[in-house]
């Protein structure tokens, strides 16, 4: 199978790895397009960087519109793919955006079979021309991959008739795996007990949650613990506030880290904490955060919005709460932090869950089939 991939998101070397494992698979040719530069969110221009030891070919091309995930196009991909000749075509995009509308163009003139991923889980109207570029694409693609049984039944409501075949998010159990980190925790001051929060500081999330679930705990059982919030976002200057308050190594900012650094926090971490609300345009769609923590064996403690429930029960490596509610996250932190050998049974349940299912190598042989599929 002569495969092309396109994702603005492998950009980034470390985002490519599910597609090295794919192309290791036998009789898979590879090309991987992907932006010459990228604005991240931050500002920074990211470049292309291909991912060492991978068997594929790589292609960064130029693109207007860097940094808008879903109003940017290539140029120079028609050439690209007619040059490659493939047989399937995977757009790692919505079927709503630019770059959909671009594959439209280009199986007009090639006919060859598209495949799509889908992260969206509630059923949006999308205003013109998205809308447009969303119907064609639905009525063009023989295959969708999405992330969650929710983002297909989106697809189905949408009038998708093509084949959906789930294909989860994915986690290097290599990189995210347990490893004590008894120098993070003394530099960072940590307490005996660590809850942590690793995401975006934003009311969405539930962060002021999370902080009200502390309070009580902190106030009425004067239970000792550091809470832990790795990430940035706008809540953080009323966090900084919050966090002076206390005394020191109560409550630590971390701020953004580095992606191959993430490990290091999550296994300073007795439990994490993911406490996201549900909007009217918005819950959680996957909640890879789960299979991170998870993979070094740190249990969950997660609300009821979104994938996050089924993501625990799923892989028995946690507890969920009802969304929005400080005081039922309050008593399942209060019983996590008492039951050191439950967060022990949940954490290892966790990581053999997120291996069996969760791992670049298990995920890769789900896209080759969906994939094969379209070839059908």
């Amino acid at each position: 199978m002569r495969l092309a991939v396109i994702s603005h998101a492998c950009v980034v070397d470390v985002n490519q790895r599910l597609y090295a494992e794919l192309a290791n698979l036998p009789e898979v040719e590879l090309l991987l397009i992907a932006p010459r530069a990228w604005r991240a969110s931050t500002g920074r221009l990211v470049r292309f960087r291909p991912l060492p030891g991978a068997t594929y070919i790589s292609r960064p091309l130029p693109v207007w519109g860097s940094g808008q995930i879903s109003l940017h196009v290539y140029r120079g991909l028609a050439r690209a793919l007619r040059a490659f000749a493939p047989d399937v075509i995977y757009l790692d995009e919505e079927p709503y955006s630019l770059p959909a509308w671009q594959m439209l163009h280009v199986h007009r003139r090639l006919g060859v079979p598209i495949a799509f991923c889908q992260t969206q889980n509630i059923v949006k109207r999308h205003p013109w021309p998205f809308s447009t570029v969303e119907q064609r694409m639905l009525d063009t693609a023989r295959v969708a991959t999405p992330i969650t049984e929710e983002c297909g039944d989106v697809l189905r409501e949408k009038g998708f008739r093509g084949r959906i075949m789930l294909v989860p998010h994915c986690v290097d159990t290599d990189l995210f795996r347990p490893r004590p980190q008894v120098n993070l925790r003394r530099d960072l001051g940590l307490r005996d007990r660590v809850v942590g929060y690793v995401g975006r500081l934003t009311e969405a999330k539930g962060v002021h949650d999370l902080m009200r679930a502390a309070e009580l705990l902190w106030q009425q059982d004067d239970l000792d613990f550091t809470l832990m919030l790795v990430g940035d976002g706008p809540l953080r200057e009323e966090l900084q506030a919050q966090r002076d308050a206390h005394p020191e190594g109560r409550v630590v900012l971390v701020g953004t880290v580095a992606h191959n650094e993430v490990p290091g926090y999550f296994n300073a971490l007795d439990m994490l904490v993911l406490p996201s609300h549900t909007t009217p345009g918005w819950k959680e769609q996957f909640g890879r955060v789960i299979i991170e923590a998870l993979a070094c064996e740190v249990p969950l403690v997660g609300s009821s919005s979104g994938n996050i429930p089924m993501l625990i029960e799923e892989t028995g490596g946690g507890v969920v709460f009802p969304e929005r509610d400080a005081e039922a996250l309050a008593s399942a932190i209060r019983d996590l932090l008492l039951d050191p050998a439950a967060r022990e049974a949940m954490g290892k349940r966790g990581r053999e869950a997120v291996l069996r299912k969760y791992s670049y190598p298990r995920v890769a042989e789900k896209l080759h089939a969906a994939l094969s599929a379209a070839l059908d």
